[in-house]
């Protein structure tokens, strides 16, 4: 008798949903405590998205009968769950963007006139406004959103391939 597999889409997106709201709350409380965007301690959101989707994966295979699952079920689980927080975290940039700190792109643009000043100091004026200007075009919301939403699901996807060695619990009884 062939056992019925579980469909791992609602509990994925559970998980992603629960980190998405984790990751939230740790970009509002350093936009709160005014922590810059270049500092050292925004790296724990690295830190942040790979214990949650370890928690999330875990959290899985303790509810799966026997609590085995296979290497690829393990990244698959945690891929999922990963894109599904990295949709809900680009929709969170944009609107963070848009709606909560309206300065951040100015601040962009200041650091990058400032580090292409720095490390050209004879740039003429059109090639620094041309510079700027590119930079611009990729400085809105919405591309920063799209961004941002590629980026994390990059690296969750990478957390999920090294995580899943780890999760993986296979049934190597006979039989």
């Amino acid at each position: 008798m062939e056992e019925k597999q579980n469909s791992a889409f609602i509990p994925s997106l559970t998980s992603g949903f629960i980190l998405a709201i984790v990751l939230i709350a740790f970009s509002l409380l350093m936009y709160f405590l005014n922590v810059d965007h270049d500092s050292k301690i925004m790296w724990l959101s690295y830190l942040i998205l790979a214990v949650g989707l370890y928690w999330a994966v875990i959290s899985y295979r303790k509810k799966i009968p026997g609590e085995f699952l296979t290497y690829g079920q393990a990244f698959v689980f945690g891929f999922l769950t990963g894109l599904f927080a990295s949709f809900i975290m680009a929709i969170f940039t944009y609107i963070y963007i848009q709606y909560i700190d309206t300065t951040l792109i100015d601040k962009i643009l200041a650091q990058a006139e400032e580090t292409i000043i720095t490390h050209q100091p004879d740039i003429s004026d059109a090639a620094l406004d041309t510079a700027l200007s590119l930079t611009r075009k990729f400085t809105n919301p919405l591309i920063m959103s799209v961004f941002s939403f590629i980026g994390n699901v990059i690296l969750s996807t990478l957390f999920s391939l090294i995580i899943a060695i780890f999760a993986k619990r296979e049934d190597n009884r006979l039989g």
